[in-house]
């Protein structure tokens, strides 16, 4: 794992009380290739994003350039390219194809652990708010700085000083995760832990060499999701799948909420009461619970329900039962 580190390894839990997240690449999945895949073969994006120097270019714009200004310079060089370098900012949205899995447990387990949740994200300020908006994992950080509303990027110092005094942060007691090993240096010369990040298992490991979190409680017994038989069956047929819970989906909520067989009822009474037996079918996840991104959370009811930070993609599926498999409670039909 690669990993700029500050050399201090006997501290204790108590001496951090907050972590710092980059964005891009350790929350969510950033492909910026999709957007040009819109108006160009695959095949040529490398090529073009090679012509436009797209990492400075993009860079400029996270440090607070506007948009207008960045295409037209482009522009003025490429005028024929003028679709293809109206592509990124006009299909943003879809370079953006979704959470890093297992990151958002880690982030649960570090709140229920009294840890504070910070963000620091080099991202054109235009471009975040949508964003923000889309996935509700999101509003888990007590405070997000962006590097276009404060026009500097990482690794610029300023911007880490900025997270520091707004937040009442000590370095010496915070942790920072990211991607990039030139980011992270920044963040140890300052006093931070750092972490860099490469998937959520290896960063959770650290956390727990750390002394931050310990070891994750086994989840024991099956558990499962209730879904509606038409969207499963979708969902089988592309590979991923949509939803939370009915009406809500995966990036609102930022998990999958699943239940433990004695809470199935209640939640099909709760969700889908309208439904009759054969809309439903109820999804047993496996079968090595332990590799899965399960935690337990209060659902604000003081019951705990086994809430998946990760896609529910049909290879977690070990078996697929009828909502009576688990419950005799008649259905409601409406």
């Amino acid at each position: 794992m690669m990993a700029a580190t500050s050399g201090r390894r006997d501290r204790a839990m108590s001496d951090f009380d907050t972590v710092v997240f980059d964005l891009g690449g350790v929350v969510l999945r950033w492909e910026p290739e999709r957007a040009y895949q819109q108006v160009m073969p695959a095949e040529e994006v490398g090529d073009f994003m090679d012509e436009i120097c797209f990492d400075d270019w993009n860079r400029r714009h996270d440090a607070g350039q506007a948009w207008e200004q960045g295409e037209a310079e482009l522009i003025s060089r490429m005028p024929q390219r003028r679709d293809e370098i109206e592509a990124y900012r006009r299909y943003f949205d879809q370079t953006i194809t979704g959470m890093v899995p297992g990151t958002g447990a880690i982030m649960a387990e570090l709140a229920r652990a009294g840890i504070r949740l910070l963000a620091l994200t080099n991202w054109s300020a235009d471009l975040f708010r949508p964003t923000k908006r889309r996935f509700g994992l999101l509003n888990r950080f007590q405070g997000i700085v962006v590097s276009g509303e404060e026009c500097i990027a990482k690794p610029d110092p300023r911007l880490f000083m900025i997270v520091f005094e707004r937040y009442d942060v000590e370095p010496e007691k915070s942790i920072f995760v990211d991607d990039s090993e030139h980011n992270c240096r920044t963040a140890a010369e300052l006093g931070m832990e750092t972490i860099g990040f490469t998937d959520a298992e290896a960063a959770r490991a650290r956390l727990v060499e750390l002394g931050v979190l310990g070891q994750r409680t086994p989840v024991t017994g099956p558990i499962y999701h209730l879904a509606k038989r038409a969207q499963w069956a979708k969902a089988k047929q592309c590979g991923s799948y949509y939803w939370s819970t009915r009406r809500i989906t995966y990036e609102t909520q930022g998990f999958v909420h699943c239940s433990f067989a004695h809470q199935v009822a209640a939640v099909r009474q709760r969700a889908y009461a309208d439904l009759n037996d054969d809309d439903l079918v109820l999804l047993r996840l496996g079968p090595d619970l332990d590799a899965l991104p399960v935690i337990l959370e209060d659902d604000g009811s003081g019951e705990r329900y086994p809430h998946l930070y990760g896609d529910l993609t049909p290879a977690l599926v070990a078996e697929e039962l009828p909502i009576t498999a688990v419950t005799a409670t008649p259905a409601t039909s409406g």
